[in-house]
């Protein structure tokens, strides 16, 4: 059966496309979907910022359009709308919405009763104070000028739906084709039929319904002469319905008006688009929504638009939704930030490029990026001090992302090798272990008590509690301990379990070897109060990833190494080659090495290399605007300098360009994989940049370079917009500022600047 609806990964983001059982059902049970919804039910609805915060929050869920099967170019823009024969209705602010909806249903009716009247869907909506009802358009009779095949309009299809569920107020607003609805999660779902909401009826071609006008026709015969006009459709070449869209976005309408604010949103959109319609009444009411206004009411806050002052340039609000709108012209500078999978491998020590010798190209970056947790814990005494002159360690986490059946399970033989001398330790340590269980078994009720040996085995997975793992980390004395987790879900299960806070709080702290402790009252939980040395590999789904690595605020996943394997779907298997009797002795004997290893390193040509990276990187970021970027240089560049360090402990103690080549790198492809992953979410929850609709995650090449030596304001807003970041008016001076603060750009007049 033909799907019925459209869906689309957020309110600014992506592209709509069709929603199947299958996508629903992902949809509404995703754990990120839960926890929005839930961070906005925690939402204090008395703070003077809960407005804000609710609209941001809202905006990171995906959406469905229920008034449309399809459009006709890809853009979710009413004017390409092919109806789905939907409608959807709003209710505001009930107090309980639960209890609102069992008052829906007729005394005495089953639930059969919503099929037979139309009604498919009733949601309590993403704010947790509203209800969502979704039901049929009714097909009318023959009517001369639409013909057969036609249904009654949205507006009348809300008002039967709501005469039917004795509703006396809603949202009458909700009649564009291209309107949104935000996903909410299974348990906000209180009634659904699916095959009505999801399923195109089989006897149902949407080719009938593809030619009803969206509104009736204009009452005299100026609007109809407005509505003939060659300007009237598009200005510049982009339909009037896309920039009203943008505008909406920009004044923070997305949603529409609710009642009460009806009359200010729609003079804001008047008084805007004025400027782009020859300040022609007639035309402003026929492109402007009407948001449940009277004709009187609407013709009255266009003559009041049109008789304002007018400024002499078109608004820059205004010229940021036109920007936006012409995102599909294409800047021929453009190059987006370069992918990870295009940055060669650099020049290796020794030991990894044995370690990798026998791997296919694809896979060796992964498996130097999930190498250096394991050396990092051999060279477990080897200190040394940063930019910053702060004592560090070799200390890093990593995660290796593919998809299922991809072969992330590769590292095992290789880190087995590496392995070898933490293993054997560990193999003693169980040993004293094991020995002190049985003694305390044997003398369980003897006042002498044996002494705790203090085994501490290294190498113990990540299923660990936290009581042991502070038991471990204490009797470590200063050696890292190292968790390996080929199943991140191991992890997200006990984050499920309620231990997950402490643990996540453990790992961020071990990034830095600052100080963690726990202190019970009962004898029989582990005391202590220490710095912790603990390194971390995990390999997972991308999915798996983004459930461990849901929330970005608290820092971990901007401490992690992400390397991402290819998709293998439909190719041959990768073949790994086993290593020689030969190679696997010299790995060993590495490894044997670095265990031996101490003392404190001091490179200082390194500190040179990783502070011009890093300067390289605040460059761009200042020059792209961009917090993410300013951000995850800053981590990327402590871990670049780790490696080097112990690339030059690899290197016999010595600075070669292996060494500085490989911080260098390994710097760039950490960046590189967090800006891919998490570069435009980052942006979000940093800058505010609400707006990004570019496709292309992480696109913050650098925006000054990619300007011309004169440019205006305007030019800038466009570039902005193309890279799907902030075009509101403080995000554009704040740029501006910041580089004519930094000698970058002069002043010629009010809107051209010039590049120094």
């Amino acid at each position: 059966m033909k799907t019925r609806i459209c869906y689309q990964k957020s309110v600014v983001a992506g592209a709509p496309e069709q929603l199947s059982k299958e996508i629903w059902d992902s949809l509404i049970d995703s754990p990120e979907v839960k926890n929005i919804c839930n961070r906005i039910a925690a939402l204090d609805p008395t703070a003077e910022d809960y407005n804000d915060r609710k609209q941001a929050l809202k905006r990171r869920l995906p959406i469905i359009i229920p008034h449309a099967a399809s459009f006709r170019n890809g853009k979710r823009v009413s004017a390409d709308a092919i109806p789905s024969g939907l409608a959807m209705l709003d209710v505001d602010h009930v107090d309980n919405p639960r209890e609102a909806y069992l008052r829906l249903l007729p005394e005495g009716k089953s639930e059969e009763w919503f099929i037979e009247n139309g009604i498919y869907l009733i949601a309590i909506t993403a704010s947790g104070h509203g209800l969502r009802v979704i039901g049929r358009r009714n097909s009318l009779p023959f009517r001369e000028g639409l013909g057969l095949g036609s249904l009654e309009s949205i507006e009348a299809a809300q008002l039967r739906m709501a005469t039917v569920l004795n509703i006396t107020e809603y949202d009458a607003v909700t009649k564009d084709l291209a309107r949104a609805s935000y996903v909410v999660p299974r348990d906000y779902i209180l009634w659904i039929y699916e095959a009505g909401l999801l399923y195109m009826p089989e006897h149902v071609s949407t080719d009938a319904w593809t030619n009803i006008p969206l509104a009736l026709p204009p009452h005299t015969p100026e609007e109809r002469s407005g509505q003939d006009s060659p300007n009237s459709p598009e200005y510049r070449g982009i339909p009037y319905a896309n920039i009203v869209n943008q505008l909406m976005l920009s004044i923070g309408a997305a949603e529409g008006a609710v009642q009460g604010e009806r009359n200010t949103v729609y003079f804001s959109l008047a008084n805007y688009m004025r400027y782009i319609c020859d300040f022609n009444a007639s035309l402003l009411f026929q492109i402007l929504p009407d948001f449940g206004l009277t004709e009187q009411e609407r013709r009255q806050v266009i003559s009041s638009a049109i008789g304002r002052p007018r400024k002499s340039q078109i608004p820059m609000v205004l010229q940021s939704a036109i920007a936006i709108c012409e995102k599909e012209a294409h800047l021929d500078e453009q190059s987006p930030l370069e992918k990870s999978t295009a940055l060669p491998l650099p020049e290796l020590p020794r030991l990894l490029k044995l370690v990798c010798r026998r791997l296919p190209e694809d896979y060796r970056a992964a498996m130097i990026i999930a190498s250096l947790p394991v050396l990092g814990t051999l060279a477990t005494r080897i200190r040394f001090e940063y930019l910053d002159r702060q004592e560090q360690s070799l200390s890093f986490f990593s995660c290796i992302t593919a998809p299922a059946a991809s072969g992330k399970s590769f590292i095992r033989k290789p880190l087995d090798l590496l392995l070898t001398p933490i293993n054997e330790q560990d193999a003693i340590e169980r040993e004293k272990e094991q020995a002190y269980k049985e003694k305390l078994r044997a003398s369980k009720n003897s006042k002498n008590q044996p002494e705790d040996p203090h085994a501490c085995p290294r190498n113990n997975g990540v299923a660990i509690s936290i009581a042991k793992l502070l038991q471990l980390l204490t009797y470590a004395e200063g050696k890292h301990l190292i968790g390996i987790g080929e199943e991140m879900d191991t992890l997200v299960k006990s984050e499920r379990a309620g231990v997950w806070s402490q643990k996540s709080d453990i790992y961020r702290l071990a990034f830095d070897n600052a100080e963690y402790g726990q202190a019970y009252m009962s004898d029989s939980s582990f005391n202590a109060h220490i710095k912790v040395y603990y390194n971390l590999l995990l390999t997972g789904t991308p999915n798996s990833m983004k459930r461990f690595f849901k929330d970005l605020e608290n820092g971990l996943a901007t401490r992690v190494c992400f390397a991402q394997l290819p998709d293998t779907s439909f190719t041959e298997i990768p073949v790994f080659a086993p290593y020689t009797e030969a190679e696997r002795a010299e790995i060993i004997r590495w490894a044997r090495r670095l265990d031996a290893e101490q003392g404190t390193l001091v490179c200082p040509q390194l500190n040179t290399v990783i502070a011009n990276w890093l300067e390289q990187k605040r460059q761009q970021a200042m020059e792209a605007d961009s917090h993410a970027m300013d951000t995850l240089r800053r981590r990327a560049g402590v871990m670049g300098f780790r490696a080097g360090m112990l690339c030059y402990l690899l290197e016999n103690r010595k600075f070669t360009k292996t060494v500085a080549s490989f911080a260098e790198w390994v710097a760039e492809y950490v960046f590189r994989n967090q800006m891919e992953l998490w570069g435009e979410q980052m942006e979000q929850e940093l800058s505010g940049a609400l707006e990004v609709l570019s496709g292309e995650r992480g696109s913050a090449a650098s925006l000054l370079a990619l300007l011309p030596a004169e440019f205006t304001t305007a030019d800038l807003i466009k570039l902005r917009a193309r890279k799907g970041q902030s075009v509101k008016n403080n995000a554009i001076c704040m740029v501006l500022n910041r580089w004519k603060t930094n000698n970058k750009i002069t002043k010629i007049n009010e809107s051209t600047w010039k590049k120094l």
